[in-house]
């Protein structure tokens, strides 16, 4: 008759919680074995049964950051527009990196650096998630552009715009290793949406409130089609929105 395995007597999550801060605070090739088990609260022949070597508890490791601390980009790419993807990600972004009971910044961006070469599958497991994250925003950002949500050009400038959020956010990850809080990264945040295309003059005015307001008015339904309204003659099409 089979005889059931010794059941395990410790909290995998929190044990793997653990590994997840040590890699965070120190890098891969800084944390040490001794290190993580002692963090965890096993002995190595424990970690062996339940997580494999290092490199596959750093796996098990970037999986539970992206569960947890790192779903920030997954929440903000499911906003209806590349727009509010972006500012939601920096937003979050800005939040998650300084808050307290963990290590500053981002573990995808900061989890492998000053490795050795010997290290290259980590760098590469790391880089591969970055780049994912990047290809996701360029996608939405020519969709919106296709769509007419941004101007057209703005189809062929896809790629640098999302790699240039891209860079604010590991920027801001530096930044919150470097001690700086909530308040300052939020500043950033809003300072790198500055830099986002302005909507095509047509669709600004058709999502204001000026503009709902003349679609919902039949007394002036006529002066808008015409592009003459209260304002002296130019009309809502005199004025443009610029995104901040």
């Amino acid at each position: 008759m089979a005889t059931k395995g010794r059941p395990r007597s410790f909290d995998r999550d929190a044990a793997l919680d653990a590994a997840l801060t040590e890699f965070w605070r120190h890098g891969y090739e800084a944390t040490s074995l001794s290190g993580l088990t002692r963090a965890m609260g096993i002995n190595p022949p424990s970690l062996y049964a339940a997580f494999g070597d290092k490199r596959q508890l750093f796996t098990a490791a970037v999986q539970r950051y992206a569960a947890t601390h790192g779903s920030y980009s997954a929440r903000a790419l499911a906003r209806p527009t590349a727009r509010e993807a972006v500012e939601t990600m920096l937003g979050l972004a800005a939040a998650g990196y300084a808050e307290p009971g963990h290590p500053p910044g981002c573990f995808v961006v900061d989890g492998a650096t000053n490795t050795t070469d010997a290290a290259q599958d980590v760098r590469e497991e790391l880089r591969a998630l970055r780049e994912g994250v990047k290809q996701a925003l360029a996608a939405r950002i020519t969709a919106d552009a296709a769509a007419g949500l941004l101007p057209p050009v703005t189809r062929d400038e896809a790629d640098g715009l999302a790699a240039f959020y891209a860079s604010v956010i590991q920027g801001m990850s530096t930044q919150a290793r470097d001690g700086a809080d909530r308040a300052t990264l939020e500043r950033i945040a809003a300072l790198a949406m500055r830099a986002w295309p302005s909507a095509p003059v047509g669709m600004a005015i058709a999502e204001s409130p000026v503009g709902m307001a003349i679609a919902e008015s039949p007394e002036s339904a006529a002066g808008a089609a015409g592009g003459c309204g209260d304002d002296g003659g130019r009309g809502a099409q005199g004025r443009t929105a610029t995104a901040p």
